[in-house]
């Protein structure tokens, strides 16, 4: 089996019945699909079980996506994790696109997808199947110069290399995606997909992708990690692993700013100022001051 369909969710049920539909419509049919199930109250398992031998249902009790991922993971039995949040769609080139990827580039440790955001799924009609393209990198450090970032929800990892790793961490911050793509940075293989779109990804009010405070937690958490050596590449490749970690940094502080949360944002600037300095990131280590005394 090439595919493990992982989706943690949480009181979700009716999203949840669209993010599945989404995967039924996949013409590449070589997967599994496992929900895990976090404590929900809505009927959620309940309505997963009525669907029979589609799914294989996983509970626990709430203990955050983090931990769901990684429950969902250890159940596995795919080469490949797929993880969806019960919340985003895929399209029916989907599973696909990642299947001539994996073949084409030997099994890449990593796989990004290309993402939409929408807010009403009408919005996605428009989409359309156009030629596969992406960018190729030796590991997903190497890709340090192009800003790519792979989040939780539209990630592709092989198995044996995210099971190598501590998993995601189960602290209810954000980011926690990040830290686990930096701990995997090394793994040999990384592709960005840059054609066509292969995730819909839903903008609500729900999301705690919003949430900055959680955002300021979770790149503390990134910027503690890696001086706590946590990361591989050896100082080797501590240039590549900063450029990476303070480019997730910069905005969060310019959001806490906006938001009135300046002590956070001053901490984020000061834990990150020599990292920026070493990257001649001068617009933003002059910028920054200036754009917080002009904000009240």
């Amino acid at each position: 089996m090439l595919f493990s369909v992982i989706i943690p969710t949480f009181n979700r049920a009716a999203l949840l019945a669209r993010t599945l539909e989404s995967v039924w419509t996949q013409r590449f049919t070589d997967f599994e699909v496992i929900v895990v199930d976090d404590g929900s109250t809505d009927g959620t398992a309940e309505f997963v079980r009525g669907l029979g031998e589609r799914v294989r249902l996983v509970t626990q009790a709430n203990l955050g996506p983090g931990a769901g991922r990684n429950n969902g993971a250890r159940q596995a039995r795919g080469e490949y994790l797929a993880f969806l949040d019960s919340d985003d769609l895929w399209f029916p080139w989907t599973l696909a696109c990642f299947a001539e990827l994996i073949r084409r580039h030997n099994q890449p440790a990593i796989l990004g997808a290309k993402l939409m955001d929408f807010s009403d799924a009408a919005e996605l009609a428009g989409v359309r199947e156009t030629p596969l393209e992406s960018e190729v990198f030796s590991d997903y450090f190497a890709s340090h110069h192009r800003g790519y970032f792979v989040g939780a929800g539209m990630s592709v990892l092989r198995r044996k290399d995210f099971l190598a790793t501590v998993g995601y961490t189960d602290l209810p911050i954000n980011c926690e995606d990040h830290d686990l793509t930096l701990r995997m940075g090394i793994a040999r293989g990384f592709v960005q997909v840059k054609a066509p779109v292969t995730l819909g990804w839903r903008r609500h009010s729900g999301s705690v992708t919003f949430d900055t405070k959680r955002s300021t937690a979770g790149n503390l958490y990134l910027i503690a990690q890696e001086r706590e050596d946590a990361y591989p590449g050896d100082t080797a490749r501590a240039r590549q692993r900063r450029a990476i970690i303070t480019r997730h940094v910069r905005p969060v502080t310019i959001g806490c700013l906006r938001q009135g949360l300046r002590q956070e944002a001053w901490a984020l600037y000061r834990a990150t100022f020599r990292w920026h300095l070493s990257l001649g990131r001068w617009k933003y280590l002059i910028g920054f001051p200036l754009k917080a005394l002009l904000t009240h």
